[in-house]
């Protein structure tokens, strides 16, 4: 079996799927930063959000957006993680 050895040989040389730049690992960083943590009452209506409990129009649209990016800042922050590891 020489494909595993093959293909961490590769890896390790940066060829095919390879770690992002120290600058790309940066700019995550950078956006988790401008996008902050929810306030309380965003915190609170994230939780009924997740619930299935939906706001009446117009205002569900905002609510979509909010939830959409708090699943987003969830996702940038296990990214991150993983990366580290």
């Amino acid at each position: 079996m020489a494909f595993p050895i093959l293909a961490l040989q590769q890896f390790q040389d940066a060829r095919g799927l390879r770690k992002p730049s120290f600058a790309s690992f940066q700019n995550i960083s950078t956006a988790l930063d401008e996008m902050d943590s929810p306030t309380d009452e965003q915190i609170a209506l994230i939780r009924i959000s997740l619930e299935g409990r939906r706001m009446g129009y117009p205002d569900r649209y905002d609510q979509e957006k909010l939830l959409n990016l708090y699943k987003a800042k969830l996702h940038l922050e296990e990214v991150l993680s993983l990366l580290n590891a």
